[in-house]
């Protein structure tokens, strides 16, 4: 069996082969490995545990909830647990399947971890030992050097079928699923030719015809672990495969994201998380954008620094930077580096749109938008591209409808807000100010944090005489918006044009605030 690993330095971590995470979730059971790791052999008296964790209770007590903390260790470990061993009078973990791993890795903040990161038990005696044990763990420990990011790599099986048609129409949604992940995300998709032990997401599929449907079933597991992560069966008619061949994909697309998106403790995870990318908070763009940067430029490195961009421009659109005018020209250099990289992408082609569209290029932004459209008219940033491209020249009732469409595409659970946005905007440009005001309530739902929708929402509440409703969303904007103000919205360069120009700034001059 390959080795456990337990990871002492930042969170306590107990993985096995495969990066699967076996960590138990008490606080003292965590508490219990950090003590037995750091011991001499990895053993410790049950005696001196047990005054570590339970110091406070009575012996009797103690000796219960000691048991109940080497339980709920060994049920973590599931099938290796036999690498937690005793003996008379102490506990301890097999060294012969435990590696000891103390080397510390710097964080995204570039700050290196403490030992034992996540410890906080309510004991003195505890508390003294982990003092100490830090103390030691910084004399001790030795930096890592900073790992080259490796990008999750996914595995496409040829498909099980009944029948040779069958096999084509599974293998053609597919590969067409993961090219289409692979355009949004940075990640190696590859057929299943790779070494039995690399680790890997492998797409497989098993199809049969009965009548005139296709059935399809369609799975996501880890290499080498072997464990399943998604399984969905489709129902294909026969008769008319084009629309449920187009939604079959997209649902295939939308579960290698989720399971991307939920392999955090897994070695096939993202390096950056999707959902960070497309989000308003600052915290998450920021973790995003620093993982972007971190990435090799190799096997994406179009899609990398258009995401970058996109993440820039964000924070930009949110009046999340210091310096707009200088996080904006980078994220123009790299929108542009990125369509060099990759001419034909329309995740490049897109954000390139988007960033001219921030500096009012009007034309360009739209043609490039056009561009992206007619490489991949599914690709949701080039939806998202072309309904902003057409709102700046004017075309509200067809950005609304791109808006619309994009929110019926599968891919809109990646970013509900942003397409609740756009058709808010165009809503509200098109004078329909009530439905408007329902889709920046969406909005909201889905993005607290996002600023524009807030704005909109106090100024549509207070144009119908709502002053409560308006007031509130003013205060939530002071909230996450710092230095917020009415006379600051009020200003000439603050990003309220639509408001602007639909005369729609009298909350500025309310007094709610």
């Amino acid at each position: 069996m390959q080795p456990l690993t337990l990871h002492l330095m930042g969170p306590i971590e107990m993985t096995g082969p495969g990066n699967v995470r076996l960590t138990p979730r008490g606080m003292r059971a965590r508490g219990a490995l950090a003590v037995m790791g750091s011991a001499a052999s990895m053993r410790v008296l049950r005696a001196r545990l047990q005054d570590l964790l339970f110091s406070t209770r009575e012996p009797d007590h103690a000796n219960a909830s000691l048991r109940q903390v080497l339980r709920e260790i060994r049920i973590g470990l599931g099938d290796a647990r036999d690498a937690l061993t005793s003996g008379p009078g102490w506990v301890g973990l097999d060294a012969n399947m435990v590696r000891l791993d103390m080397m510390a890795r710097p964080g995204p903040d570039g700050q290196m971890p403490e030992f034992a990161a996540d410890l906080d038990i309510d004991d003195p005696e505890f508390e003294d030992w982990l003092r100490d044990a830090r103390m030691h763990a910084e004399q001790a420990v030795t930096p890592a050097a900073p790992e080259q990011a490796l990008l999750p790599v996914l595995l496409t099986a040829d498909p099980i079928a009944s029948d040779p048609d069958c096999g084509v129409i599974a293998a053609m949604m597919m590969g067409e699923a993961a090219g289409r992940v692979c355009d949004l995300v940075p990640m190696v998709a590859m057929p299943d030719r790779a070494e039995p032990g690399q680790s890997a997401i492998v797409l497989s599929a098993m199809a049969n015809r009965l009548g005139d449907g296709i059935h399809l079933l369609v799975k996501l597991s880890h290499r080498p672990s072997g464990r399943l992560f998604w399984s969905h069966k489709f129902v294909l008619d026969a008769r008319d495969l084009n629309g449920g061949m187009k939604d079959c994909t997209a649902q295939i697309c939308v579960g290698i994201l989720r399971v991307l998106e939920a392999l955090r403790t897994v070695d096939t995870a993202l390096v950056v998380s999707l959902a960070d990318v497309f989000s308003y908070n600052q915290a998450r763009l920021h973790r995003a954008e620093q993982a972007l940067a971190g990435m090799d430029d190799g096997v994406n490195a179009s899609l990398t620094m258009a995401l970058r961009a996109w993440v820039l421009t964000t924070q930009v659109f949110e009046r999340l930077v210091p310096d707009p005018q200088r996080t904006i020209q980078e994220a123009g250099e790299l929108a542009i580096r990125a369509r060099e990289a990759d001419p034909y992408s329309a995740t490049a082609l897109a954000v390139g749109s988007v960033v001219e569209g921030y500096l009012n290029h009007g034309q360009v932004s739209f043609w490039l938008a056009q561009q992206a459209v007619q490489m991949d008219a599914r690709n949701p940033a080039a939806r998202y591209a072309y309904s902003q491209a057409l709102t700046d020249l004017g075309r509200h009732k067809e950005a609304h409808r791109e808006a619309q469409a994009g929110l019926a595409e599968a891919l809109s659970v990646l970013n509900p807000a942003t397409w609740q946005m756009r058709m808010g905007i165009a809503l509200t440009r098109l004078g329909q100010f009530d439905n408007a005001e329902q889709r920046f309530e969406a909005v909201q739902q889905f993005a607290p944090e996002n600023r524009p929708s807030l704005r909109f929402l106090a100024a549509l509440r207070y144009r119908r005489r709502d002053e409560a409703g308006a007031q509130a969303a003013l205060h939530l904007l002071k909230k996450v918006e710092p230095g917020f103000s009415l006379e600051r919205m009020r200003s000439d360069d603050y990003p309220v044009a639509t408001l602007r120009q639909g005369g729609l700034l009298g909350v500025t001059r309310s007094g709610l605030i």
